[in-house]
C-alpha cells in the first residue's frame, strides 16, 4: 500500500511538470506577466492543485485498497501523523517537480525526471516483503 501511494503522487507531481511546462512554452505565462497579478501565484496556484488533487487520489487510493482487504492497525493518531507526512512528501515533490517543469525545453522532458523516483520505487520494499527476499548469499553460477 504505501509503494502504491507513493506512486499516485510521483504521477501526480510528474502531471504538475507537465502542466507548468506546457504553460511557460505556450506563452500562457506571458500573458499572466500583463496581468496585475503576483509572479508567484501562479506557481502557487499549480502546486495548491496538484496537492488537492494528489491528495483526492490517494484517499480514493486508500479506500479502494479497504474494499479490496488493506486493515492496518493503525489508530487514529497514526492516521492523522500519516497523513501530515505524505501531504508534507506531496508539496516537496510538486515544488520539485515545478521546478523541473520550468528547466524542461519540451513537455516530454519535464515529465521525464520522475523517472529516477519510480526506479527507486521498484527495487525497494514497497512491493515485496523483505522476508522473501534473498540472504547475502554469494551469487553462484
Amino acid at each position: 500500500m504505501p509503494g502504491i501511494l507513493l506512486m499516485c503522487i510521483a504521477s501526480g507531481a510528474v502531471y504538475t511538470a507537465v502542466r507548468v511546462n506546457n504553460d511557460m512554452t505556450s506563452g500562457m505565462i506571458d500573458r499572466f506577466h500583463s496581468m496585475p497579478i503576483a509572479r508567484s501565484s501562479i506557481l502557487t496556484g499549480h502546486v495548491i492543485a496538484s496537492v488537492v488533487f494528489n491528495a483526492l487520489s490517494s484517499g480514493l487510493v486508500v479506500i479502494v485498497a479497504l474494499f479490496m482487504g488493506f486493515r492496518p492497525d493503525a489508530g487514529i493518531i497514526d492516521w492523522i501523523i500519516v497523513i501530515g507526512i505524505l501531504l508534507l512528501f506531496t508539496l516537496a515533490i510538486t515544488w520539485i517537480s515545478v521546478f523541473f517543469g520550468l528547466l524542461a525545453n519540451s513537455v516530454e522532458t519535464a515529465g521525464a525526471f520522475a523517472y529516477p523516483l519510480l526506479f527507486l520505487l521498484f527495487v525497494s520494499s514497497a512491493f515485496v516483503p523483505t522476508e522473501s527476499m534473498p540472504g547475502n548469499r554469494p551469487f553462484i553460477c
